[in-house]
């Protein structure tokens, strides 16, 4: 069976396959993608339930990690490095232990493999109450999310899961009802076992996802880990601070 995640690929080289996190999508990542794309083939899908690939009731990490299996298979890819970022970290995790002959090397940014508070949980519910078929602007949405979702940048990164077609409507582009269900699954832990292959971990100085007291477990499970600070950065750390961000990566992946 094929791959049905929409992708977008860049350059060429050696494979790299970069994972969006929750209400995350490709274009999230154009940047970095064009830049590594100078040394790499990059290839950026949106993963099951966001935006425009195919929606489905199963939402966990094992269909999400054989969704990346059958899409290298569909590339003829055999062995790819990931970068996950979030979700798309755990994802990356969990394709680890299910498929270690088909990695490479592993970047994760800002995630561990145990769980992580549902920082998405009241918006998701927020998402949900509004009615969209009642929205004839952006602006519309934005203020009557703003009580329930007060991070103005929070809030327009969720409202690019809004698809203005071209009758006029709205519709959202993520599978919000499957999200809903599943928030407890996404946000708990995934499974994994030692994997040897080259990792890397990115956190954000401002952010609290991968913890100095997480450090220990981590090595034990991952004996080849590194980890990378980026100071000023919190959750987003390649949108905080790209250009650290794209160096730990490119120094990482420069290795033999």
């Amino acid at each position: 069976m094929k791959s049905q995640l929409y992708y977008k690929r860049y350059g060429s080289g050696e494979p790299l396959i970069i994972l969006h996190g929750l209400f995350g999508c490709w274009d999230n990542w154009h940047p970095v993608a064009k830049d590594l794309s100078r040394r790499f083939n990059v290839v950026v899908p949106d993963l099951r339930n966001h935006g425009r690939s195919f929606h489905s009731e199963r939402f966990d990490y094992d269909v999400m990690a054989d969704d990346i299996r059958r899409l290298m298979d569909d590339l003829d890819v055999r062995r790819a490095s990931l970068l996950g970022h979030s979700m798309g970290g755990k994802v990356a995790l969990r394709f680890a232990t299910l498929f270690p002959e088909r990695l490479e090397r592993l970047i994760v940014a800002d995630i561990t493999h145990r769980a992580s508070r549902p920082v998405y949980a009241e918006a998701v519910r927020a998402l949900a109450r509004l009615d969209v078929k009642s929205i004839t602007r952006l602006k519309e949405a934005e203020e009557r999310l703003r009580p329930a979702i007060p991070d103005p940048a929070v809030r327009l990164f969720l409202l690019k899961n809004l698809d203005h077609l071209e009758d006029g409507s709205y519709r959202w582009k993520v599978n919000l009802g499957a999200i809903r269900r599943t928030i407890d699954i996404i946000c708990g832990p995934v499974a994994v076992r030692k994997t040897l292959a080259p990792c890397l971990f990115i956190r954000g100085g401002r952010s609290g996802y991968i913890r100095d007291a997480d450090w220990p477990e981590i090595r034990r499970l991952f004996p080849q880990a590194e980890l990378a600070t980026i100071p000023h950065a919190g959750h987003w750390v390649h949108v905080d601070d790209p250009k650290a961000f794209l160096q730990v990566v490119n120094v990482f992946m420069a290795r033999p």
